[in-house]
């Protein structure tokens, strides 16, 4: 969307204010980034009237020439399937993105290194690295297009309560609606979340990631390069030739540091951290960085409400898993809403979105804790765990087939997958 179709948007929704009040919607969805808008299209495009509400519009425009972003995913097959069925993968493809074959693992101070390689799988690639805005813009292309899926602009949530086998919901400027189910895609901070009273188990990792794109004089080979420092992972995500985005973990003290470095000391820090595996860093782009911290909420659902992708977890980074874990959070959640529509059972039900919540609530909870025992183990603060490691890497380099296995389950998914992240064609009615 341009700024004038959102002024216009913004000017008919003030005037039509009763439009969205006056009807009982069969999904409101809080939160249109990544995980929203993809729910927002498996229930649109199957028939479903749904409301998305967005704090601003989408700007889809995209030039060839534009700069790379701060934020990059390493989306997996599972994750490719899903968006390839709800037509988005085609404007990722007609964006940018990049498939990578290869991922080199080592440590700073033992001799061990691991290699997984799409060639030693039989696969075509490990998986992609995409700009979050492309798949951002690919997704809203759809949503755009979807003539079941309405967007509100720029309304704050106001209230929300549960009852009478409905959810209510007050937006500023707008007024009381109601749906049969709403669904909180509204991040990490999530105001569904606060306002239905569901709890959050947290963890401080005293971490930051500091994240951005760098080209270096040496090809990433498409691969992508890890290394476990004494101060955390450090890892290239190759975007193609010699452009790769960065993942540097660094104690959380050291986040200000990070940001406030010239570009030519970035540079060099980077070149370090990463043991100028590429050579040296020659050119940084924009960067940002953030704290790390686990959540999970203490429940996903509550009749007529469903948590999804952020506002359920988030999950330590450095195994790349947090937007494929809520894409498939809400293939899940799509699937489960659209069976029981199917049945004829309302899909709001408790009992209809418990179905979600057991599928979904472990898988995210195993990724969670087996992300803290990677980082708990290559943390470089005791004797023991670096003689683990010694003898560690070079084994599991050797087992083939274990760490083929290993692979595979995080290309492709670990638990049973919903039918959007299979290969079938997702298609109304199945």
């Amino acid at each position: 969307m341009n700024n004038d179709l959102d002024s216009a948007l913004e000017s008919a929704i003030s005037i039509n204010a009763t439009e969205f009040t006056s009807k009982v919607w069969d999904v409101v969805i809080v939160g249109g980034g990544m995980v929203g808008a993809t729910v927002a299209l498996g229930l649109g495009q199957q028939g479903m009237s749904v409301l998305l509400l967005e704090k601003q519009a989408i700007d889809t425009s995209w030039q060839a020439d534009s700069p790379y972003q701060v934020r990059v995913s390493a989306l997996t097959r599972a994750s490719e399937k899903i968006l390839r069925n709800l037509g988005a993968w085609q404007g990722i493809e007609s964006r940018r993105f990049h498939p990578f074959t290869a991922m080199h693992v080592w440590d700073e101070i033992t001799p061990g290194e691991v290699h997984f390689s799409a060639a030693d799988m039989g696969e075509p690639n490990l998986g992609y690295t995409v700009e979050n805005d492309v798949i951002q813009n690919a997704l809203w292309d759809q949503v755009e297009a979807c003539d079941n899926i309405t967007v509100l602009l720029n309304h704050r949530l106001e209230s929300l309560r549960l009852e009478n086998d409905q959810a209510w919901l007050t937006l500023e400027g707008v007024g009381e609606l109601q749906t049969e189910l709403l669904i909180g895609a509204d991040g990490a901070m999530s105001q569904v979340r606060e306002m239905a009273f569901i709890g959050l188990d947290t963890h401080d990792y005293e971490q930051c990631a500091v994240v951005g794109c760098v080209k270096t004089e040496l090809s990433s080979e498409d691969t992508c390069w890890q290394r476990y420092t004494k101060d955390g992972p450090f890892a290239y995500l190759s975007m193609g030739g010699n452009v790769s985005s960065i993942a540097w973990y660094l104690p959380l003290e050291k986040m200000q540091w990070a940001l406030a470095l010239s570009d030519k000391d970035f540079a060099q820090e980077i070149s370090k951290a990463s043991d100028y595996r590429l050579g040296s860093v020659i050119e940084v782009a924009e960067r940002g960085a953030f704290p790390l911290v686990r959540r999970h909420a203490e429940h996903y659902v509550k009749p007529n409400l469903a948590l999804v992708g952020d506002a359920a977890h988030t999950i330590h980074p450095q195994a790349g898993q947090g937007v494929n874990l809520g894409l498939l959070d809400a293939a899940a959640l799509i699937e489960t809403v659209l069976e029981a529509k199917g049945q004829n059972k309302p899909w709001g039900r408790h009992s209809v979105l418990r179905k979600y919540e057991r599928w979904r609530r472990g898988d995210n909870a195993l990724v969670q804790r087996s992300m803290e025992a990677f980082d708990w183990l290559f943390k470089q603060d005791a004797s023991l765990k670096v003689f683990v490691r010694k003898g560690l890497l070079p084994v599991a380099n050797r087992l083939t087939p274990i760490k083929n296995w290993l692979m595979g389950q995080a290309l492709n998914g670990r638990e049973a997958l919903p039918k959007l992240a299979k290969s079938v064609r997702f298609r109304k009615g199945e």
